[in-house]
């Protein structure tokens, strides 16, 4: 004790020099401001030795390890700091903010309502919940969050931005680019507007004001990797609208680089997965009825690779009033992932479908039709689920669902290779940076697409992008008959579709059918030789 009766603060030691604990946090803060989080981390670790019950500690080392991508360690420590200090706002709002990064949305959702429960005017919460509520495919709920973000901070650039790409899913593009520029003027900074303006908008002319507003944002210094890749899609994706081919390929390149540089694609693991997916779901397998199958024939599986139609032939599809769209549905591939687990077996998916247990089987089939209905009315017969990877998952749709019925988008390799290397995609599609690694998936999707169609009792259609596009309504005639439908004009004007839309082509979508992409590869043919060489001998799969 010291003579006023107190006790001493305690101290601790850092690179040998002692740090009381106030010391010592403002040193970890600095750590952190400076970048150097494994030092940040080291220090909170070590604060926390000391002092276990500092939930703010907790709270601020989840955030560290957050950042180092320690996702789990960072929601322990999130959840460590809720035990300590329930009506820590904040707390619930870190540990919403590392759920929506593990991809439990749902989770993410409760602790971000938690946190606005606690404090309601919490700006960046609100924000984040519009986020999640928007992946959720619960678009009106988004625009309201982003809407009361907005009345709380008029100067949120975030928020205006995340309402303006609701808008555009919805097909509200002149609304979606006003919010797009008002968040660019209320953060000049600011990369992600400027990316969302290009995709809305064909671009005539590459001295538009936007495009010399990107080029003074790329000759920032010290502009982050993510806003510089950004920039560069966006520059391409203009130049491509106006004609300058080499210019805009340029700038793909430059992009896909530094998107490419935090991927690691295996090409051998791709394979690996394919030859596994052949080897269980063979003739043999597939042709014995599975008893605890359901016999439902409402989901209607849209499949292919990514860029090859499938956008345009759901909404051609679900412009019927026999037919909705629940949008591209991550569902089945998440259980399929998580197989393992569910069964609690030795082997993981595919090889865990071979030994399905009943109770497991119910929980798949019934909760994957409970989110393909979730926002359809239950007396429509056929719901799309677009995910065009599911085109990996045939024999497992076909085990579990085999009323189903299945339509497989196909595409001329070099103009899918093309639109992919053209496209951001997440991360999670490792492949698309890359014109080879490109061409690799490529010739494994066209071999596990070979597989499918020697399976006969599959319910499966395929359909040519080219005939979608210049063979418009016998296309549509042949889908309809495939699903046993009356023909209905509305299938023929796909850019009035009331449902929302995805994909990053917002703006080609909304618009009536057009051929102009068909043979737009060959401007970029000279550029193209890596993703020739592994497509070598290689065609679009057909039936």
């Amino acid at each position: 004790m010291t003579q006023s009766g107190r006790r001493p603060e305690p101290v601790i030691r850092w690179r040998g020099k002692p740090f009381t604990i106030t010391a010592a946090c403002a040193l970890a803060t600095e750590e952190h401001r400076r970048g150097d989080l494994q030092s940040a981390a080291d220090i909170y670790t070590r604060i926390l030795a000391q002092v276990p019950d500092y939930a703010e500690g907790h709270s601020n080392l989840g955030v560290v390890l957050q950042q180092l991508k320690h996702h789990a360690e960072a929601l322990a420590s999130y959840d460590r700091a809720i035990a300590l200090k329930p009506a820590y706002a904040n707390a619930h709002f870190n540990r919403g903010t590392v759920l929506k990064k593990m991809l439990r949305r749902e989770d993410a959702l409760a602790s971000y309502q938690q946190a606005l429960a606690i404090h309601p005017g919490h700006v960046e919460a609100l924000n984040n919940l519009g986020v999640v509520l928007q992946e959720l495919k619960r678009y009106d709920e988004a625009l309201a969050s982003y809407d009361q973000a907005i009345a709380l901070q008029p100067s949120h650039a975030e928020a205006h931005n995340n309402r303006g790409l609701v808008l555009a899913s919805k097909g509200d593009m002149a609304g979606a680019e006003k919010m797009f520029l008002r968040a660019s003027a209320l953060k000049p900074n600011f990369p992600d507007p400027w990316f969302n303006v290009a995709n809305i908008r064909n671009f005539q002319d590459v001295d538009d004001a936007g495009v010399k507003t990107i080029r003074a944002l790329l000759d920032q210094r010290g502009l982050p990797p993510e806003a510089t890749e950004q920039l560069h899609f966006s520059l391409g994706k203009i130049y491509d609208d106006c004609g300058h081919y080499d210019e805009a390929f340029a700038h793909f390149q430059r992009a896909n680089q530094i998107r490419n540089a935090q991927v690691a694609y295996n090409p051998a693991l791709v394979e690996k997965m394919t030859d596994g997916l052949i080897e269980v779901f063979n003739r043999d397998f597939l042709s014995r009825p599975f008893a605890l199958a359901s016999d439902s024939r409402a989901p209607l599986f849209v499949v292919g690779m990514p860029r090859s139609g499938t956008t345009l032939l759901a909404s051609m599809l679900s412009n019927h009033p026999a037919v909705a769209t629940a949008g591209e549905l991550s569902t089945l591939a998440d259980f399929a992932v998580g197989l393992q687990a569910f069964s609690g077996g030795d082997e993981p998916y595919p090889a865990a479908a071979k030994h399905l247990a009943p109770a497991v089987a119910g929980l798949i089939t019934a909760n994957y039709e409970k989110r393909l209905r979730r926002d359809v009315y239950p007396a429509i017969p056929h719901v799309i689920d677009k995910n065009p990877l599911n085109f990996r998952h045939l024999g497992f749709i076909a085990h579990l669902f085999p009323q189903a019925r299945i339509i497989h988008c196909t595409r001329d390799p070099l103009a899918t290779g093309l639109s992919n290397y053209f496209q951001r995609f997440p991360l999670t599609l490792d492949y698309s940076f890359d014109l080879r690694n490109i061409g690799h998936f490529y010739r494994e999707y066209a071999r596990i697409m070979e597989h499918w169609r020697t399976i006969p009792n599959l319910n499966l259609i395929h359909v040519n992008y080219d005939d979608m596009i210049l063979e418009t309504e016998r296309t549509a005639r042949t889908l309809l008959d495939f699903l046993q439908l009356d023909w209905d004009e509305r299938c023929l004007a796909p850019h009035t579709n009331r449902y929302a839309v995805e994909t990053a082509s917002h703006w080609q979508v909304r618009q009536p059918i057009y051929r102009h992409s068909l043979e737009k590869w060959r401007h970029y043919e000279k550029h193209l030789a890596p993703m020739k060489e592994m497509l070598q001998g290689i065609t679009a799969p057909a039936g």
